[in-house]
């Protein structure tokens, strides 16, 4: 381990460096040590605005979204995931009829913008063919790691039929399809609402049949 950094900051830096997947650690470790001084530690880490973040980040990568740098930051800094830019579950009669229960991986807002190994919540939603809701919120522990949570996110998907996410690895999508739920991976960032709206129009129209059946 290199002098200049604790495990506890090296541990966290790998962790959060998942939801930044094209900068480079070692290069992020270096802008950070730069700006904070060394050695580098938690606490230093801790100290980091938003805005400092966003700043160093995008210098590695301006392609990289605001969110990813939020989950980012979260998971740098120790902090509830649950406060971060999170909805709020409108207060609406629910959905009657044939629906589907759909998750989407998400790090702020309602929005589509979450790699499934490192988002920071899984937005619930019930769509039908004429409208969709929001309907829970679940936490991801970004604590877990690996198989454990791999696990974990599985566990919080159990009641849904489809998953809509960013990027997903081959290992998880086996076990999210062996459990009856079936993963969408959209190249780009994007608001469940266009997503939700694409997939009420399928559900009225043309369903394939794998859908239809979940339907019936």
């Amino acid at each position: 381990m290199d002098a200049n950094i604790s495990n506890e900051a090296a541990l966290r830096l790998a962790m959060a460096t998942k939801s930044l997947p094209n900068v480079d650690i070692k290069s992020l470790i270096g802008l950070l040590i730069q700006h904070l001084g060394e050695p580098l530690s938690e606490q230093k880490i801790k100290t980091l605005s938003p805005k400092s973040f966003r700043i160093l980040v995008s210098s590695l990568d301006d392609s990289v979204s605001r969110g990813d740098i939020t989950s980012a930051l979260a998971i740098l800094t120790n902090q509830a995931v649950e406060s971060i830019d999170a909805p709020s579950i409108p207060e609406l009669p629910p959905i009657f009829g044939p629906k589907l229960r759909v998750a989407i991986t998400s790090n702020h807002g309602e929005m589509l913008n979450g790699h499934y190994g490192s988002c920071m919540r899984v937005l619930i939603y019930e769509v039908n063919e004429k409208e969709f809701q929001l309907v829970d919120i679940r936490t991801a522990d970004n604590s877990l790691k690996g198989e454990v949570r791999s696990d974990y996110m599985l566990s919080q998907l159990r009641d849904c039929q489809i998953l809509f996410t960013l990027s997903i690895g081959g290992p998880a999508a086996a076990k999210v399809t062996r459990a009856s739920i079936h993963p969408v991976k959209k190249t780009a960032p994007m608001s469940a609402s266009a997503i939700l709206s694409d997939l009420s129009e399928v559900i009225a129209n043309n369903p394939p049949p794998w859908m239809k059946k979940l339907l019936d």
